[in-house]
């Protein structure tokens, strides 16, 4: 994300530096929390500010994406029968309960890939992962564990409603609870808790997606990829409540991000760059 903020400030700087005056206003945000929450974006766009058109510096590849995913972190709570641990054989364990559960959330998934589809995210192994990231059970190693928590995340694609996949998601989890003879009684508890993103995307057809089209071709003498980013946004909140037609567009590599030597290419910062540049001038004009 920094790499991004170096590019969109670095663009702007060269313009200046060029003595290019604009037809058109430029506002550079640089906001707190985008990890987390994205509560320092909405808190722009509860201040008024908007634009004609927004470009995200979030790491694309390289590539232009009109369109994100959104996620949603579930946490789910499965109780069982508590016993002494010499006595456990009277007892429900809650762990062999909650690998059924996840178990469970592996084949939603799979459901989920096989009936969901959108035209910018062709790979929806990719773009769908439904997981379960942490399970903890029990709380002691000479204890009977009764108790177990899973906690996980669903990747949302733009074309769907995330209350929706909420009920959906809560459903399935009480179904698969029924067909065991101790949950159908004692049924899993779903909550949805922590972070949430709505997926987005913009109007293909809007003028922006071609202008920074045109400026990639011309500055790197190359098609541009044009894809949907198989992460959450920020765009979510400029094309939702801002009224400002977002798409996506920055360096580094998606795949390195959040990874133990994290890292940008250089040559990704500068080319970056100066597609911003060809796309802010070719966008607002030059008096």
């Amino acid at each position: 994300m920094k790499s991004g903020l170096a590019a969109m400030t670095s663009a702007v700087k060269i313009i200046k530096q060029m003595g290019l005056k604009l037809k058109g206003d430029i506002i550079l945000e640089y906001t707190a929390d985008e990890e987390l929450s994205g509560n320092g974006t909405l808190d722009c766009v509860l201040r008024g500010y908007k634009a004609d058109a927004g470009i995200s510096l979030e790491t694309s590849s390289m590539k232009i994406q009109p369109a994100c995913i959104g996620r949603i972190w579930f946490e789910i709570t499965i109780k069982g029968k508590p016993a002494g641990i010499q006595n456990r054989r009277m007892g429900v364990n809650a762990i062999d309960l909650a690998y059924k559960i996840k178990q469970a959330v592996e084949h939603y998934e799979a459901l989920r890939i096989s009936v969901l589809n959108h035209p910018l995210f062709p790979d929806k192994i990719e773009a769908l992962p439904c997981i379960i990231g942490e399970f903890r059970a029990g709380n002691y190693p000479s204890a009977f564990p009764d108790i177990a928590v899973l906690k996980g995340s669903i990747a949302t694609l733009p074309n769907e409603n995330s209350d929706q996949v909420k009920t959906d998601f809560k459903k399935y989890i009480e179904e698969v609870a029924n067909q065991d003879p101790w949950m159908k009684n004692n049924p899993p508890k779903v909550e949805y808790t922590g972070y949430f993103a709505e997926p987005s995307e913009m109007d293909i057809k809007h003028p922006i997606l071609q202008v920074i089209k045109n400026s990639y071709t011309e500055v790197l003498n190359s098609q541009p990829v044009i894809s949907g980013r198989t992460g959450a946004a920020d765009i979510r909140f400029l094309n939702k409540y801002g009224n400002t037609p977002s798409l996506i567009f920055g360096p580094g590599d998606t795949l390195q991000m959040h990874a133990t030597d994290e890292y940008v290419n250089i040559e990704d910062v500068i080319n970056a760059t100066k597609v911003l540049v060809k796309t802010i001038v070719d966008w607002s004009g030059v008096e």
